[in-house]
């Protein structure tokens, strides 16, 4: 899996992937425009689609009918260094199903790969390079 990213104006920019593109920038406030996606939500965005996906793949394969799924993530900001120190998570789905299958549905949702590589983070290398 490969995504690409580049700088479209100061602190705008395109991330693309396959076919798709999206924009992230600066909030109005540090001076962008305002209309894209900062990183910290793309992250959480990705965390929410990925529990909710993963839990709707299980779901199907135990023929459990779930609709009406729900996500809101906050961040808890820290520093020293700066990044997320905190993420609250709100799950609501709507499903006909038992208590055991409740449980496992929620587990399968804490599974998912981002949810796996928050809590055990890859090895990140980075390739530098500067051109003039």
């Amino acid at each position: 899996m490969r995504i690409d990213m580049e700088q479209v104006n100061g602190r705008r920019f395109k991330i693309k992937a396959r076919d798709v593109e999206l924009i992230v920038d600066d909030t109005l406030e540090a001076g962008g425009p305002g209309d894209g996606f900062r990183p910290s939500e793309l992250l959480m965005g990705a965390l929410a689609a990925c529990m909710a996906g993963t839990m709707l793949n299980f779901a199907r394969g135990q023929d459990i009918a779930v609709h009406d799924i729900t996500i809101a993530i906050e961040d808890e900001a820290l520093e020293h260094p700066d990044r997320i120190g905190r993420l609250s998570i709100e799950m609501a789905v709507a499903a006909a199903a038992t208590e055991k299958q409740v449980a496992s549905l929620r587990r399968v949702a804490a599974a998912c790969k981002i949810h796996n590589t928050l809590e055990r983070p890859p090895a990140v290398d980075l390739d530098f390079t500067v051109t003039q």
